[in-house]
């Protein structure tokens, strides 16, 4: 399995912050998934995005 791990000092919490992420999960093939789904997923990453910091 492919993992990134991206590492970031948070000025909120003052520490630093460490995500894995999994590279397989990156490849998903879109032509495959409905245009609902996909929907979905575009809205549940926005929110998502929302929260990250700004680099």
């Amino acid at each position: 399995m492919e993992k990134k791990v991206i590492k970031y000092w948070s000025d909120i919490f003052k520490t630093e912050i460490t995500m894995t992420v999994d590279e397989r999960l990156n490849k998903i093939d879109e032509e495959n998934i409905s245009s609902k789904e996909l929907q979905i997923a575009n809205e549940q990453l926005s929110k998502i995005k929302d929260f990250l910091p700004k680099r």
